[in-house]
């Protein structure tokens, strides 16, 4: 008949904590070790619009609401389009922006990310708006634009001038290792 191995008290203990030890000494060592990958700009500039919104029902009338205007400036469609403002507010446009085109959505369609707060378009400015999308390759690129105060001064009604107000993306962040 064959024994088993028997482990005394101490050694199992000490096997137990290697056991646990090895895998986060390894995870640690990752963190430490390996350099994040930064996610690709997203080539895009933004600008704070109006747009018309038509009627639910027949008693409403069309309205003028403050809204923000997104581009695609890259030759190549976006899929899964997301906008965020002042980092708390986000929308989505799941069908994306063509090559050059562009798509706006009404500062009222943004909701807190725990869906319980619509973004209070003529209580608070919007300060900061991030734009992520799905490019070509299939990674996620993401924009950051701060908005000066100069463009909070909407216009009365929608441009006109298709190339006018557009905001630049703010430069992006070193990598912090």
């Amino acid at each position: 008949m064959v024994q088993g191995i028997t482990l005394s008290r101490s050694s199992l203990t000490a096997l137990i904590a290697l056991s646990i030890l090895i895998p986060v000494a390894c995870g640690l060592g990752l963190a430490i070790w390996v350099q994040k990958i930064p996610e690709p700009p997203l080539h895009a500039v933004v600008r704070m619009d109006r747009m018309w919104i038509e009627p639910t029902s027949s008693q409403q009338a069309q309205r003028l609401v403050p809204a923000v205007t997104v581009k695609n400036v890259t030759q190549e469609p976006w899929r899964n389009l997301s906008i965020g403002l002042n980092k708390r507010f986000y929308a989505q446009e799941p069908k994306g922006i063509p090559a050059g085109g562009t798509v706006t959505l009404p500062l009222e369609a943004f909701i807190a990310r725990n869906g319980s707060v619509r973004f209070p378009p003529h209580q608070q400015d919007v300060t900061h708006v991030t734009v992520f999308a799905q490019i070509g390759t299939g990674a996620r690129a993401v924009s950051e634009f701060d908005i000066p105060s100069d463009a909070l001064g909407i216009a009365t009604a929608p441009r006109k001038d298709a190339d006018a107000g557009w905001i630049e993306p703010n430069a992006p962040k070193p990598s912090p290792r």
